[in-house]
């Protein structure tokens, strides 16, 4: 699984590896636990949270499918 959190304001989404786990709190509070780290979004801070559920080979197969179609173009 791997993790994509956008943020209000920020250009650059947050992401997470395979190894991060999520929970909704209450009152919409994002929790992301990822190694050592803990990360805390508030509801009024985050806006999206992509998870890409495919196992890593699927995900890397992919990359590497649209890297090969774009130097074609």
């Amino acid at each position: 699984m791997k993790m994509w959190i956008e943020i209000q304001g920020h250009d650059d989404d947050d992401e997470y590896s395979d190894a991060a786990t999520y929970e909704i709190l209450t009152g919409g509070v994002l929790k992301v636990a990822s190694g050592n780290d803990i990360h805390l979004y508030s509801p009024a801070h985050w806006q999206e949270a992509i998870i890409d559920t495919r196992p890593a080979v699927q995900r890397d197969e992919q990359v590497q499918q649209l890297d090969e179609d774009l130097k074609w173009q």
